[in-house]
């Protein structure tokens, strides 16, 4: 069953909280992103969609960090702040799964950005997803 589209942002949130954890402390990554879900939500739902989200870019990540460095027109991705890299790195893996369209994922990555990031973030995540999409429709990387 399909995550209800309003339900979509949460999973994408605790998505990219679970990633910024993950950032903090490696180890046991698997478990720790079940027991983070488990704690912030019971909609099975939202848990399923934030656990794909998340294991896609486990899955992908060397490819996506590349990526984004350079998308990012020289910046590496330990230089991204915590919070814009993860909502890039969730944004990219839902690209990659090419269930949804690329101009949704971009607003949201862009609003999730405007709550949890700096004053710059929502401009940030824009330009680097424009590019990220530009250069994953060249490859035929996003189906």
């Amino acid at each position: 069953m399909a995550v209800d589209p309003s339900k979509r942002r949460e999973a994408r949130i605790l998505a990219m909280q679970s990633l910024c954890q993950w950032d903090a402390q490696p180890q046991e990554r698997e478990a720790l992103l079940a027991e983070y879900l488990a704690t912030q939500t019971d909609d099975n739902l939202i848990i399923d969609f934030a656990q794909k989200l998340v294991q896609t870019m486990w899955q992908h990540q060397a490819n996506i960090d590349k990526l984004i460095s350079v998308s990012c027109h020289g910046w590496t991705i330990s230089r991204i702040a915590l919070v814009e890299r993860n909502i890039l790195r969730v944004a990219i893996a839902e690209l990659e799964q090419g269930d949804t369209p690329h101009k949704v994922v971009m607003n949201e990555a862009i609003e999730i950005g405007r709550t949890f990031g700096g004053k710059d973030s929502p401009g940030f995540v824009n330009g680097v997803l424009d590019e990220v999409f530009r250069r994953m429709s060249k490859t035929g990387e996003e189906t």
